[in-house]
């Protein structure tokens, strides 16, 4: 009889599209590896505490648990900056790297733990990344087994979404017309939602951001909306947007939310910064720099929405696929270790 295994993810995502993913690698891997169990150590069980007293507690309680816990396989992120002991088997899921965006002691932050991911290289079993663009750049720093598993998506629940509310009901709360308003993303530093509305304003649509914290504001000036969406409202305003614009400045892992409107028919542009060429790539869709925009804006807008063609390829990207693909990695690196 083969000994029973342990396999932990330790997770520091909070509201992001790292954190959606995470999300799908538990559902992929609660109760579904033979023979062994599956665990999540979460820095959001210490939620009560400041954010870095919880992220020191969090990594004293992870070492612990690395070094003495007798796990077989670790799942972590480079930003945790663990020690890995030589018994354990890890897979590193790392989606991007760019300080640039950031200022001060997260932008320090960031280089020492991505330093130190790479100096690691040689503990590392698996990395995995959600783009090939990122796949190609950690098998350039020379990490012996850099595996590509896409996003995916629920598509199902998204599609429940859009009728468990009335959507004119929802555009009428926030003031806005169907396809009469740009979706700008999800509001985060690096997306370039400020140049995306100095380079559209003229046109005279009202542009939004979504967010899931509480934020007043996007800026001094108001100039964005930021909308507090829940789930369903969040699709929704990606659904009746005349399109959504992602012109993110940060070497973006994927992108989500142009994914996530383009399984809705949305038209979309972005800048196809790092993983983002490959989303845009599936529906034939060029990148677009701050000066094309407009013109770019233009040029689809008379399409109205995708065509289906194009829809099918993006929902495609489905929960299914995704399962699959983690749990051959973890059965594989598990086997390897028999």
């Amino acid at each position: 009889m083969k000994p029973y295994k342990k396999i932990i993810r330790f997770s520091i995502n909070r509201n992001s599209g790292g954190a959606d993913y995470d999300a799908h690698i538990d559902e992929a891997l609660n109760k579904k590896i033979k023979d062994s169990s599956y665990e999540v150590i979460d820095v959001k069980n210490l939620e009560l505490l400041p954010r870095l007293l919880a992220i020191i507690l969090f990594w004293f309680r992870a070492q612990y648990i690395l070094f003495f816990g007798k796990i077989n396989i670790a799942i972590v992120s480079p930003a945790m900056m663990l020690i890995i002991p030589k018994k354990v088997s890890v897979i590193s899921i790392a989606h991007h790297y760019d300080p640039s965006v950031f200022k001060g002691i997260k932008r320090l932050y960031i280089r020492i733990y991505h330093w130190f991911f790479i100096k690691q290289k040689k503990r590392v079993n698996t990395v995995v990344s959600c783009s090939k663009y990122w796949s190609n750049f950690y098998r350039e720093k020379g990490f012996k087994n850099t595996i590509t598993i896409h996003n995916g998506f629920n598509i199902q629940s998204m599609d429940r979404s859009i009728v468990s509310l009335n959507n004119n009901s929802v555009l009428k709360r926030y003031n806005l017309e169907r396809n009469q308003y740009l979706h700008l993303g999800k509001f985060a530093v690096g997306k370039g939602q400020k140049k995306v509305f100095n380079s559209l304003r003229d046109l005279g649509l009202p542009m939004i951001a979504t967010s899931p914290a509480k934020i007043s504001k996007f800026n001094e000036a108001n100039e964005v909306r930021v909308i507090n969406a829940g789930y369903d409202e969040y699709n929704i305003l990606l659904k009746n947007a005349k399109a959504v614009v992602c012109m993110s400045e940060l070497k973006e892992g994927w992108c989500r939310v142009l994914h996530e409107a383009a399984i809705h028919g949305t038209l979309i542009l972005g800048s196809g910064v790092a993983g983002m060429k490959e989303l845009l790539e599936i529906g034939g869709f060029k990148s677009s720099t701050i000066d094309s925009l407009r013109n770019d804006l233009l040029s689809i807008q008379h399409e109205g929405s995708l065509s289906n063609d194009k829809v099918k390829l993006y929902r495609s990207f489905n929960l299914e696929k995704f399962n699959f693909a983690w749990q051959r990695c973890v059965n594989e690196l598990l086997n390897s270790k028999d």
